[in-house]
Formats: C-alpha cells, structure tokens, sequence
C-alpha cells in the first residue's frame, strides 16, 4: 500500500506541472529506476539534466539548495522526452533518437543521431524508453494534432542499441496514435491516444506481437511495475493489476 499511494501522490505532483510525468522515480533497490516516457527532466548522481524544446541544460545539484547550470547544448528539434540509463541518455525529437553518454565530470557528449525520415514533413511525437541493450520508440502523428502536418505514421519502432554510436532498426509495427509507453518483462504496454492501452509480447525484439487490448478510453502515458500498471489519462489516472498478463484486471481510478 505504502508504494501504491507513492506512485500515486507522484502521479499528482508530477501531472500539475505539464501533460504528463516529468521527472523519475527511484524505488528502494538503487540499481533501478522507474521512469515516465514523457520525463522532462531526471537525476542521475549529482547532475540533474533538464530538456526544453531543443535543448539538453546540466545542472550541478551536491548542494540541493544551490544548484548550478554547468552546460547547456542544442540537440535537435521539439525534444520530447529523456530516458537515462547506466549513464547514457536517450533523448527523443519528432525527426530522431539522440543518444548522449554522460562523461566523469556530468556532461553529456553525443554519441549518435538516429533519423526516423527523409521526409521533413513527417513530425511525430516520439518518446523513448530503454531496457537493457533494446530502445523501444513510438512514433505518432496526426492530420489535426499538434504533432503531425501533412503525413501520417503510427508505429512502435524497436532498436538495438548494443552500439550507442549506430543503433540498428530491428522491426516496426503499427498501432493507432501511439503515445506513452513503458515495459515489465517481454511485456510493452503502449498508450493508444483514444484507444486504451496495447499490450505486446516482445520477447522476439524482432516480431512483436499484440497479446491484448485495454478497454477503449484516452490515455498518453504509463509505468509498469511488478504486476501494478498505471495509466495516466486526461482526467484520471487508472490502476490496473497485470500479475496474470492474460487476465489484465482493472483496479481503481483516481480523479485528477
């Protein structure tokens, strides 16, 4: 329960800021951390690594009540997302995955760009996340969003990134509006903008497979952690217990 109402109250600080979670959450094993797909910002160490729209900003934060920017770089276009892990950041843009290794003194260097189109009329929105040596992209665009212009694409995209400096495409799958995401397992659960939740068996990287659906309703981000799955929604945030992934049963929801 105690970790529950954590997840929760984090859930609601976190939404009052933006239109969705903006930071990361360490749970009490050091060695891992939950993060949102829409995280703005995170710490790792003493640095906390802030995005705007085309920006990566490096803070010194040892003394919490003095923190110091330290760097600031220019990374790419509409930057969505940052997702930290083992001291490399992925960074999403609409146009690419950036991949930045963080050096001895807290900056980040950039290791790669990696470009989804040749089409510059094509601007998903496109958060990141990472597990182990696979990143996992969704990319969404829409004719009336604010994402999309003038082409539509709508897919899950898997990389192996075993090689921070050439990360190699292993399968693309379609799914409908595409927006937040997060992983347990084999098991990827990714928001559908106005169509629940996917859920895919992705233990073969290269052929996902959609084992399930959440019932039809808006949701944009979510975080998966030992069988409690929570989905945030524009007004509220939905719980769901996935201990048997094939019987997914729906908890509780909390007014936002």
């Amino acid at each position: 329960m105690k970790k529950l109402m954590s997840f929760i109250i984090l859930c609601v600080v976190l939404l009052s800021c933006g239109d969705g979670f903006t930071g990361s959450r360490s749970n009490n094993n050091n060695n891992v951390t939950l993060q949102s797909s829409y995280a703005t910002l995170l710490t790792v160490g003493d640095f906390l690594y802030a995005i705007n729209t085309n920006e990566i900003v490096t803070f010194d934060v040892k003394d919490p009540k003095n923190p110091r920017e330290i760097d600031k770089q220019t990374v790419g276009f509409r930057i969505e997302n940052i997702f930290h892990q083992s001291g490399v950041l992925f960074i999403g843009s609409p146009q690419a995955l950036h991949i930045y290794k963080i050096d001895d003194n807290g900056i980040p260097r950039e290791q790669s760009q990696t470009n989804y189109f040749d089409d510059r009329d094509v601007t998903p929105c496109e958060p990141v996340i990472v597990q182990g040596n696979i990143a996992f992209v969704t990319l969404s665009t829409s004719i009336s969003g604010r994402c999309g212009r003038r082409s539509r694409v709508n897919e899950l995209r898997i990389y192996d990134v075993s090689d921070i400096s050439k990360p190699v495409l292993l399968s693309q799958t379609r799914l409908e509006q595409p927006k937040g995401l997060g992983i347990d397992g084999n098991y990827l659960f990714v928001c559908e903008e106005q169509n629940g939740v996917a859920v895919l068996d992705v233990s073969d990287r290269s052929k996902p497979v959609i084992i399930d659906r959440l019932e039809k309703f808006p949701s944009y981000d979510v975080i998966a952690d030992e069988g409690l799955l929570m989905v945030v929604c524009p007004k509220e945030i939905r719980q769901y217990d996935y201990t048997d992934i094939h019987d997914i049963i729906y908890l509780s929801s909390i007014d936002i």
